[in-house]
């Protein structure tokens, strides 16, 4: 068994793609008075403005089945509500949809994030809450488990290995010719030689209210120097070897780009330039008139400040 999750908006944009076609039935309306999937969208986002603080309270989830796993509507249902129940939704309003537009079996629910109380469940671990109720069923059924990498699988302990089929941006895996650079470096430019000899770049970049030291790869890698060994960070390195020059140079270089940018006008207006034009036709000729100023009366029987 497989499960996905997605959060959502909009209930009724995920009701009518359930039921679009007519290629899905209604399996269960678990605590909706409604009879149909967009009655039911209504009836949920009603609900769901009783939470003041959710954005996005839709919950769409997936369940698939493999070819062998011979699977009826009950059951379906049963382990919809099972992993409802995982993810913290019990007593809140759920469709359940079944779809066979695929070779395998595999349901979909609509479920509201907000309960009865107003209050919108917590989604933290979701993946980890959703792949140990599935390697539950699986266990109690006899099915072959289907190894996930969030939750370890009940009879062997162990989780889904092999490399991911898009590279991971969290990477901390960097050439060792760059370790070495960081790690037994001799100077600032020995370290940025080390680096680029292997195709990669050392750059330190603001990180909040300080700074930090980051290193980019030829491939659109990018690896926090800290995160490939603790004494590679821009503290570390700079107490080894001082202050860098280049990094230095770049941010007086950023520094004079901001101010040359910022002091840059703005493109004058049409109506700046009309304004500018017609402003000695409109005032030729004419001289200020100088009125004389009135004193203010002084009432009678005050004393003179």
């Amino acid at each position: 068994m497989i499960g996905k999750l997605r959060k959502g908006e909009s209930f009724t944009g995920l009701a009518r793609y359930l039921t679009k076609g007519g290629r899905g039935h209604v399996l269960a309306f678990d605590n909706l008075a409604s009879d149909n999937a967009v009655a039911a969208a209504h009836e949920m986002s009603i609900a769901a403005v009783t939470s003041r603080r959710t954005t996005r309270p839709v919950l769409h989830l997936s369940l698939s089945y493999a070819l062998g796993e011979p699977v009826t509507n009950d059951q379906m249902c049963t382990d919809a509500r099972r992993v409802l129940m995982a993810l913290g939704l019990k007593g809140h309003q759920a469709v359940i949809v079944a779809h066979d537009d695929t070779d395998n079996r595999h349901i979909h629910v609509m479920a509201n994030r907000v309960g009865p109380d107003g209050k919108a469940a917590s989604d933290s671990q979701s993946y980890a809450r959703v792949e140990a109720a599935l390697r539950k069923i699986e266990d109690e059924r006899g099915w072959a488990p289907v190894a996930g990498r969030n939750a370890p699988v009940p009879s062997t302990g162990k989780r889904m290995a092999g490399h991911r089929t898009s590279r991971d941006p969290r990477q901390h895996q960097v050439p060792d010719r760059v370790r070495r650079a960081l790690l037994h470096a001799v100077s600032w430019a020995d370290l940025h030689q080390g680096v680029r000899s292997a195709g990669w770049r050392f750059e330190v970049v603001q990180k909040g209210r300080g700074s930090g030291a980051l290193l980019l790869g030829p491939n659109g890698e990018r690896v926090a120097a800290g995160k490939v060994d603790r004494g590679a960070t821009l503290t570390s390195l700079r107490r080894r070897l001082g202050r860098d020059p280049e990094a230095r140079k770049q941010s007086l270089a950023a520094l004079a780009h901001s101010r040359a940018k910022n002091s840059r006008r703005a493109p004058l207006s049409a109506g700046h330039v009309l304004a500018a034009a017609l402003r000695p036709i409109l005032t030729h000729n004419l001289k200020p008139s100088l009125r004389p100023r009135r004193a203010a009366p002084r009432l009678s029987g005050l004393p003179r400040l």
